[in-house]
């Protein structure tokens, strides 16, 4: 089947780029390594919760108060205390974690094949500078869009709009590519198409099906969508 091609990617960063659970690397640093995996796990996982429940409540508190709050809670739930020095030098890692393996090269075939590329993501954009510079992600990018110009996080149907708009398309020839399904699911009910990256083990959210183009990473989305 010959996929239609988008008139941008917007890429979600988190998960689809760089690997937030990776930071337990980080966190082994202070903690044994089954902690510091637990710890990170629980430590995305709330992170993503504050964010979804602030949305709800109507109430906004940036990237970086998330993940702050979300390390605290994921430290206290796992028994563990750092001093303030280490969580704040974890906290500055966060902005450097490890893109994965196929991040760069999938990204060098899409622009290559014409794409327009854009973050789109729930980070701040203090946070989101500093990894993409960090990485060496940001030469791939025309467009850094964050939902802090918004007020309010994914899933809500107000930031895919306002990605569409930041873009200069109409929201249908935009096309999300996420490996968080609440976010695919998300941009098809704004009208967004969606590309998931599937990283885990194939399983998506009962809310929604997958989107059209379902793919194991960026390289292969690239032969995708290059049908």
């Amino acid at each position: 089947m010959t996929i239609p091609t988008a008139g941008a990617l917007a890429f979600d960063v988190y998960g689809t780029l760089v690997d937030p659970i990776g930071i337990w690397r980080r966190l082994e640093q202070h903690l044994s390594h089954e902690v510091a995996v637990q710890v990170a796990g629980s430590w995305r996982r709330k992170q993503l919760e504050l964010t979804f429940r602030l949305s709800v409540m109507g109430r906004y508190e940036d990237f970086e108060w998330c993940t702050r709050k979300a390390l605290d809670h994921a430290l206290a739930a796992a028994g563990q205390e750092l001093d303030n020095s280490a969580r704040d030098e974890l906290i500055s890692q966060y902005n450097d974690l490890d893109p994965f393996p196929d991040t760069v090269p999938g990204l060098e075939r899409l622009r290559g094949q014409g794409y327009a590329l854009a973050v789109f993501s729930n980070g701040a954009p203090h946070m989101l500078d500093a990894l993409l510079a960090n990485t060496g992600l940001t030469e791939f990018f025309e467009t850094c869009i964050s939902v802090d110009e918004v007020g309010v996080y994914k899933p809500s149907p107000a930031v895919y709009r306002h990605a569409a708009q930041r873009l200069g398309l109409p929201i249908e020839q935009v096309r999300l590519v996420s490996a968080n399904p609440f976010d695919d699911i998300g941009a098809e009910a704004a009208g967004m198409r969606a590309a998931w990256v599937d990283r885990g083990n194939g399983l998506f959210e009962p809310d929604g099906t997958p989107p059209d183009v379902v793919v194991a990473n960026l390289t292969e989305l690239a032969d995708r969508l290059a049908e």
